[in-house]
């Protein structure tokens, strides 16, 4: 599981852009670990499948270009 703390270098975007993709729906949303949901975590796997797609549609538009 990753932390906000942690989460910036894991997947190349600042804290205000990952906030923005939730509220949009296009990021994984966090694991609540309290009740009080202050504190939250990703699940490794999430995140990498929010790669995995991201890297889809990289390599969609570049076949796109050819």
């Amino acid at each position: 599981m990753y932390r906000w703390r942690d989460l910036p270098p894991f997947v190349g975007l600042r804290k205000t852009a990952i906030e923005e993709l939730i509220k949009a729906g296009e990021f994984p949303k966090p694991v609540p670990l309290s009740n009080s949901g202050r504190a939250v975590a990703w699940l490794e796997a999430d995140l990498i499948a929010w790669q995995t797609a991201r890297i889809a549609v990289r390599n969609t538009m570049q076949h796109d270009r050819q």
